[in-house]
């Protein structure tokens, strides 16, 4: 099958890649001038490349006429920057380019990634169903952008899935994100500043997230839609820090939790119910390979990355 797929270089676009190149597709990703491929050493050369700063990178696309279109790529993630609407409005119009190339590609299928933070902050783990209050530009501007795919798609020819993705770690995670820095300094055996980390997360270990992702993609029935995509259980992250230590073999103490505050409007909770995406694509708890197996594996990535 041939797939098209932004933001390929990233944290979750490049574990997505690697899946489908070992599953056998064609993958064409698109990327910019200034992308790093760091993460992406070790399929680089099965990925036929299109660099969007060339001016035929559309024509390159039409020339291809891939079967389905996953649209990860979006910038301005980091905290200082999810507030900001310039980016964040950015990211819409780059989103609309792609999906108004997908009726002259012929693409039978798009699959875009949304987030938690259209809902806002609730005392209770939302469904699909439940009201959006985005608290910042970043989730406003995801919420946006699943209503034009949705209007752009809905009562055509086309599938269209809108994934709401959570609390995701694993392989290939940005160096200056949580479980890689406190791996890190924890395999140094340094000490880690932290806050109390009482949050609950309903965390979902990138490989787990990446196979049930395919289910949508290998899926010859039309069950277009937005789903929530996330564990079925929450974890606190005291807990997942400790266990991290624990399968280390350091000591717990190097984690310093309380010794720096929580961030204005920190959200304590972040927890999706996924059942509608189970019930649709007949998936279960039971086959995700699961949390403690994801820190082993996340843990064995960030050792032979220092070796």
């Amino acid at each position: 099958m041939k797939i098209l797929i932004t933001g390929g270089t990233g944290f979750i676009g490049s574990n997505i890649v690697i899946d489908l190149v070992r599953r056998g597709h064609q993958i064409y990703a698109t990327h910019r001038g200034s992308s790093s491929f760091e993460k992406c050493e070790e399929f680089k050369d099965d990925v036929n490349w299109i660099n969007v700063e060339k001016p035929n990178w559309k024509e390159q696309i039409k020339t291809i006429k891939p079967d389905q279109l996953i649209h990860v790529a979006w910038g301005g993630i980091t905290a200082e920057q999810r507030n900001n609407w310039k980016t964040q409005i950015q990211n819409f119009w780059f989103s609309k380019e792609y999906f108004d190339l997908v009726s002259e590609c012929g693409i039978k299928k798009v699959i875009a990634l949304g987030s938690q933070a259209e809902y806002g902050i609730h005392n209770y783990p939302v469904k699909e169903t439940t009201t959006l209050i985005p608290k910042d530009a970043y989730g406003a501007v995801k919420t946006l952008t699943a209503n034009y795919l949705r209007n752009l798609f809905e009562n055509t020819k086309t599938q269209w899935y809108w994934i709401r993705i959570f609390s995701v770690f694993g392989e290939r995670e940005n160096q200056n994100w949580l479980m890689p820095t406190v791996i890190t300094k924890l395999l140094k055996n340094e000490k880690i500043e932290l806050t109390k980390c009482e949050q609950y997360y309903n965390y979902l270990y990138i490989g787990d997230f990446v196979n049930q992702l395919h289910t949508i993609i290998s899926s010859n029935e039309n069950n277009s839609g937005i789903y929530n995509l996330c564990n079925s259980e929450s974890i606190k992250l005291k807990d997942l820090l400790k266990e991290t230590a624990h399968r280390l073999n350091v000591s717990s103490d190097l984690l310093q939790f309380g010794a720096i505050p929580y961030r204005k409007g920190q959200n304590m909770l972040i927890a999706g119910d996924s059942s509608k995406f189970s019930k649709i694509f007949q998936t279960s708890s039971e086959e995700l390979q699961g949390i403690s197996y994801g820190i082993e594996k996340t843990i064995k990535y960030h050792k032979e990355k220092l070796s």
